[in-house]
């Protein structure tokens, strides 16, 4: 029984919820009319199995992180994990239902055996109602735990601009993401790690994390404090990138599906600035928003399930962590080689709550434990452990600031972190900036990792989070501002539902953008049976039929160094089910049909094809090096290469090519005399993301600046966003874009 009450919180809470069972027991007991019982007792019993998932979850009553959780993609997302849970609340509350349905003959049979009168039973029943009521409202934590979830009806019709309304909560001076000026650091890596609080660390369990503990020991290491509105996967992430708690009203998560712009300003938001490559890998980052978030906060790479080929290892919920290091090891190796630097940020789930998600992969590693859960915690403290050593020998840890803390407290019954200490989470880095963390008795919180990160990299910038602004308890003044931090995070997040950015009015050239071929570039060849990225000769003889003068292809090179079209060799061996080692031979890839069925590019067939269709004209990307490219294509006065720093753009202008085209890395963030100035070199087009129109007022007005120049812009990413696509940007964006890269198209 006590193991029972522990796993709702504690046994103030086992009584509260018999209070509410007793009380609506009683209440029952008053109503005659049928329907109105029926919906009474519906009603009632939904609440108490509710508030008792909440207990079981987080440990509280229902509030805003049992709100964010309960909705059917998140549910759906991890059910897997809860089928006995999700059997055992719905046996609950049909019995609850017909208890409470049929209260009124229990309570008839009930006086009558004992010979109480119908007025002394009705008096009886409502002194206790209303003293259990009092008891439940004074005595339990209930009203506390329901405040945060009121801000879900905060609605905010502010008509005043977001600065106004940062100042209105006692925000000053906050910098908005188009304001940042920063300075690179170091790599960044940043594990969080699915619910392993400190008490992992402690003598109870070490034996479960041997090298976390050795981490603990070596590097440098202090607490840190759970706050509101980051206790949950999701808000955890938001809160590391942003500094504010994840409070959105109503719409939760989903809030970024149709986020065109941010004014909150994010870490991810400085790494851009300052060139940096950032990548972010999970096993589902669909799951409770995740990718939407990112979306918004600008990140180049998402690498989950949908981005790998569906493995046999690979669990309902998404890929397993054992993968996902692997997966963070060629990345890597890939961003080592890159002239700028990275930041990466990993998320682990196979600590989930209640008991992990098990990968007998790791019993030839890890020995057998008392739990799933233990298991997976010692393995999960392996794999770190291997990273760790991974990093060490590849010789990135002097160049890298690694930060290892779990995203929140593990949820459910806290019973076996007995005699482990107060419970709390913490922060494991190698950043020399975090000694004076160590000995430092000021109590950080979760809004305080961002700055933590940026500090810790050595990253210069003039960044305001909302921890600067806080005196005294943190964690207070959260629970003290909900309504105000979600009227920020709401009108911070400028959304096409809200505020639209574009009016809803056809373009007046639409008619005839829709039949200039020169506006219409054939993305990767263009696409063919259904498929994109083929890169292929068929694709290119489709496209040119259809009506296409304007052909992207991805140029990337094989082992030996010779250029060929793919789109990257992952991609590629996936397509032609290559199982050899990659960047494949030359030979390889000529010998390997696309789908079994398309033929493979290298120089001699570009050319050749080039040769027979005189008014193509090649758009490269990908390939950075223009002097060696152009020497081995035989038409420059029909080549466009995108390229994608200043350095390459001015080699490209020395080859004499038909146009040498920047792509969005290069000219984000210019001025008007800047433009003018790429238009006195020679510069005509320029590549940028769709969504580099939705980014800001300053990005609108660049595409205007280069439209005054001749500068001609193209559009990629044109299917990439939830009700954006080809026909949207010709009807409402064209008037900024000249052209698009696009996958198919009828000039008819």
């Amino acid at each position: 029984m006590l193991e029972l009450i522990h796993e709702f919180g504690d046994k103030k809470n086992s009584i509260v919820i018999l209070m509410f069972i007793g009380s609506f027991f009683l209440i029952g007991t008053l109503f005659r009319i049928k329907k109105v019982r029926f919906l009474f007792s519906f009603l009632f019993a939904l609440f108490v199995s509710l508030q008792l998932v909440s207990l079981y979850f987080t440990q509280s009553f229902i509030g805003y992180q049992f709100y964010t959780h309960f909705n059917i993609g998140a549910v759906a997302g991890i059910s897997g994990l809860f089928i006995p849970h999700i059997f055992f609340i719905c046996v609950f509350f049909i019995g609850l239902a017909l208890i409470f349905y049929f209260s009124s003959n229990i309570s008839i049979k009930i006086s009558s055996k004992f010979k109480i009168n119908q007025l002394t039973r009705r008096s009886v029943l409502w002194v206790i109602v209303v003293l259990s009521l009092v008891v439940i409202l004074l005595k339990s934590s209930i009203v506390n735990d329901t405040k945060s979830i009121l801000t879900v009806f905060k609605t905010s019709n502010s008509k005043q601009d977001f600065k106004s309304i940062l100042n209105k909560n006692g925000i000053f001076n906050y910098v908005t993401p188009d304001k940042i000026e920063c300075k690179a650091g170091k790599n960044i890596i940043v594990l969080s790690i699915e619910s392993l609080e400190k008490a992992f660390l402690s003598k109870n369990f070490s034996d479960l994390t041997p090298n976390l503990n050795k981490l603990k020991n070596n590097w440098n290491y202090f607490e840190l404090e759970e706050n509101e509105g980051s206790n949950w996967t999701s808000g955890s992430l938001y809160t590391s990138l942003t500094g504010f708690p994840a409070f959105f009203g109503i719409q939760a998560n989903t809030i970024f599906q149709k986020v065109y712009r941010t004014e909150i300003s994010s870490i991810s938001h400085v790494f851009k600035k300052a060139k940096y490559n950032t990548v972010f890998l999970n096993g589902d980052a669909s799951f409770s928003g995740v990718n939407q978030m990112l979306n918004t906060f600008e990140f180049d790479k998402i690498i989950d399930k949908k981005n790998v080929w569906k493995q046999k290892d690979e669990s309902f919920y998404g890929l397993r962590d054992k993968d996902l290091f692997e997966l963070a090891k060629r990345e890597i190796d890939f961003q080592k080689n890159s002239d700028q630097p990275f930041a990466m940020f990993i998320s682990t789930t196979d600590t989930h709550f209640p008991n992990g998600i098990y990968d007998s992969r790791m019993e030839s590693i890890i020995s057998k434990k008392n739990s799933e859960l233990e298991f997976m915690v010692a393995a999960i403290d392996y794999m770190v452990g291997d990273f760790i050593s991974y990093l060490k020998e590849q010789d990135l840890l002097d160049s890298t600031v690694v930060y290892i803390f779990p995203d929140h407290l593990k949820m459910g019954d806290p019973s076996m972190f007995k005699n482990t200490g107060e419970r709390g989470l913490y922060v494991i880095t190698n950043s020399e900036n975090q000694n004076k963390k160590k000995n430092d008795s000021t109590k950080l919180y979760q809004i305080d990792l961002p700055k933590i990160i940026l500090d810790g990299a050595k990253i210069e910038h003039n960044l305001k989070f909302l921890t600067d602004y806080i005196e005294g308890d943190k964690n207070q003044y959260i629970k003290d501002n909900l309504l105000e931090l979600t009227e920020i995070n709401t009108n911070g997040l400028l959304r096409i539902d809200a505020k639209p950015f574009f009016k809803k009015e056809i373009s007046k050239d639409y008619e005839s953008y829709k039949k200039d071929t020169l506006r219409f570039i054939a993305h990767a060849g263009g696409e063919i049976d259904g498929k994109i990225y083929t890169n292929s000769k068929e694709a290119l003889d489709l496209s040119y039929k259809k009506g296409f003068r304007l052909f992207e292809l991805d140029i990337i090179k094989t082992k030996e160094g010779k250029f060929v079209a793919a789109h990257d060799w992952k991609n590629w061996s996936k397509t032609t089910k290559f199982k050899g080692e990659l960047p494949a031979l030359y030979d390889q890839f000529m010998s390997c049909k696309i789908y079994e069925k398309y033929t493979p590019l290298d120089m001699h067939r570009i050319n050749e094809w080039f040769t027979i269709h005189k008014d193509a004209i090649l758009i490269t990307d990908k390939i950075n090096e223009p002097k060696e490219f152009a020497s081995q294509f035989k038409f420059k006065n029909r080549l466009i290469m995108e390229l994608f720093d200043m350095n390459a753009v001015k080699e490209g202008l020395e080859t004499k090519i038909l146009s040498v085209m920047p792509s969005e890395s290069v000219i984000k963030g210019m001025n008007e005399d800047e433009i003018k100035n790429l238009a006195k070199i020679g510069i005509k087009n320029i590549a940028v993301s769709r969504r580099f129109i939705d980014k800001s007022n300053h990005n609108k007005k660049l595409l205007s600046e280069f439209k005054k120049n001749k500068i001609k812009t193209y559009a990629y990413e044109i299917n990439s966003d939830t009700g954006v696509n080809d026909e949207y940007v010709l009807k409402y964006q064209m008037d900024y874009f000249y052209g698009m890269y696009i996958d198919s198209w009828s000039f008819d």
